[in-house]
């Protein structure tokens, strides 16, 4: 499994950065971000050539940032040409999900994004409310 990291800034390379230092260095993994002088075209250009470099096939998933974002849009003016997965809405435990998750090598694209998508609710907690139940029990 291949992933390919974009966001606005360097949201994407740090994501990438921070998640290698507690799972180690990963390989078949690119991260790209889009800045306030960049257009939406050249990052889709950077996009599709790392999709070409991993062979263009079903075994790369997409992670973006935001939701309609512009990133999100060059990732989405992509996929009716490669058969790629794509997630948005990506943070650091969706990311090392994702790294464990390809361990095992019989998971497909789809089964990852399935098992991200059920994980993804869990990512985010209410701290707050998280102490005062377990502080009651």
């Amino acid at each position: 499994m291949k992933y390919i990291f974009v966001s606005h800034g360097d949201l994407a390379k740090s994501i990438l950065g921070s998640a290698q230092m507690i799972v180690g260095e990963q390989t078949d993994v690119r991260a790209f971000g889009l800045y306030p002088k960049d257009d939406i075209g050249g990052l889709a250009a950077q996009v599709k050539e790392a999709i070409e470099d991993f062979g263009g096939g079903e075994d790369i998933i997409c992670f973006t940032d935001l939701f309609s974002g512009s990133p999100f849009n060059a990732v989405v003016s992509l996929m009716g040409v490669f058969p790629i997965r794509h997630i948005t809405g990506m943070n650091l435990p969706i990311v090392l999900e994702a790294f464990m998750a390809r361990m095992n090598e019989e998971f497909t694209a789809e089964e990852i994004a399935v098992k991200l998508l059920h994980q993804a609710p869990k990512t985010v907690i209410d701290v707050n409310n998280y102490l005062e139940q377990n502080l009651e029990e």
